[in-house]
């Protein structure tokens, strides 16, 4: 029942996803996402809490509520990204697009919130529109929502489209299902110098190299026991081609799958960097800035909705995912303070062949249903 219900609703899906498609906004302020994810339930006849830069909710009563809240979310925000793809709604703002499918999670959510005025959950049911999941820890502020702050038992759970993952497609994980996530700064400075005397000062360009190079075999050495990443996104060394720079600086993430592993990786960075500055002539350091816990899904949570879709026609769609993704994900802190599970969605557009993020990555909106699908069977309660 819950499926059909869903597909029921897939135009109607189809046709806000592509409108929040076209407008995307970055970060914590997204006041026409907001304005639009607000009016849009406020049209369904449903009360919305809405304050800037915290996201949008509201709650569902159930038809024979028990005494726990099912909770779901979805995120908002799009990437400081220039969408490089034909779809005739593509972004219409410059440095923006929702690369990571937070247009989607928006829709399939808003659909489910269409089926339940309707057709109420079992449960209570608090749907959550979040800002700022990207790098702002926006998850926090939609936690501090009145309609979040019940006492009392609740599950929380999410869904996250998977850009190389078939349509449809529902991977499932108990335990560790994303990684801990933190950035980091390598600051590098020198005397600097004339280009055509190499030998009388440090060269940041030279020391930055040799960091990036060397800490893709750190991570190699790492990584024999437990999956580790390091990558250096960005490098901002010199302006002009005769001149050694006097500064330097790299930025990049770091992903773990345990707390020690993630100590372990600190640690040798630490040493890594502090040996090539000193080897360069020049001083800097290393800043490690904390980002996510990790996603930790329930296992009696993942083992309830196996069971319970295995009842129906989405049963063969579920796929056992072996090991964790490295992605992050600021859902963790709703898994932090109740039990429950984000799973992945496959979501592969026609011939794409990129992962979430790029600039040019295209999601199957097929995939729609089937994230409604299982919001609505979440909201009954696992």
């Amino acid at each position: 029942m819950r499926i059909q219900q869903a597909r029921d609703v897939q135009e109607w899906m189809i046709e806000h996803r592509r409108e929040l498609h076209r407008h995307p906004e970055v970060g914590l302020e997204l006041p026409r996402t907001h304005d639009y994810i607000a009016a849009t339930l406020r049209e369904l006849g449903l009360v919305t809490e809405s304050r800037p830069a915290s996201g949008v909710t509201v709650r569902v009563p159930g038809s024979a509520p028990d005494d726990v809240v099912s909770v779901l979310r979805a995120d908002m925000d799009a990437l400081p990204v220039t969408e490089r793809t034909d779809l005739p709604f593509r972004s219409s703002a410059a440095g923006a697009m929702h690369a990571c499918g937070h247009d989607l999670h928006m829709a399939m959510l808003l659909g489910a919130a269409k089926v339940l005025v309707d057709n109420p959950p079992r449960r209570d049911t608090v749907l959550v529109f979040q800002p700022g999941e990207e790098s702002d820890r926006g998850a926090l502020r939609s936690l501090e929502h009145a309609n979040l702050s019940f006492r009392g038992q609740a599950t929380a759970f999410a869904v996250h489209v998977h850009a190389l993952a078939a349509p449809g497609s529902i991977l499932c994980r108990p335990g560790v299902f994303m990684a801990y996530g933190d950035w980091f700064t390598v600051e590098l400075r020198g005397p600097g110098g004339h280009a055509s005397q190499p030998h009388l000062v440090g060269n940041p360009v030279e020391a930055a190299s040799e960091i990036t190079l060397r800490l893709g075999r750190l991570v190699g050495e790492l990584s024999t026991e437990e999956h580790v990443v390091a990558t250096v996104t960005e490098s901002r060394i010199g302006n002009t081609v005769n001149v050694i720079p006097a500064s330097g600086r790299l930025r990049g993430t770091l992903r773990t799958l345990t707390a020690d592993s993630r100590a372990q990786l600190i640690t040798a960075m630490h040493d890594l960097v502090g040996e090539v500055v000193t080897s360069h002539r020049l001083t800097g350091a290393l800043t490690i800035h904390e980002g996510y816990p990790a996603v930790v899904n329930d296992a009696d949570y993942i083992a309830g909705l196996e069971t319970r879709l295995g009842r129906t026609e989405l049963g063969g769609k579920v796929v056992a995912m072996p090991d964790p993704s490295m992605v992050i994900e600021d859902f963790a802190y709703f898994l932090r303070r109740w039990p429950g599970a984000m799973v992945y969605l496959g979501a592969q557009g026609e011939g794409n062949t990129s992962f979430n993020h790029a600039d040019d990555v295209v999601y199957d909106e097929s995939a729609l249903e089937v994230g409604a699908a299982l919001h609505l069977i979440a909201a009954d309660g696992i």
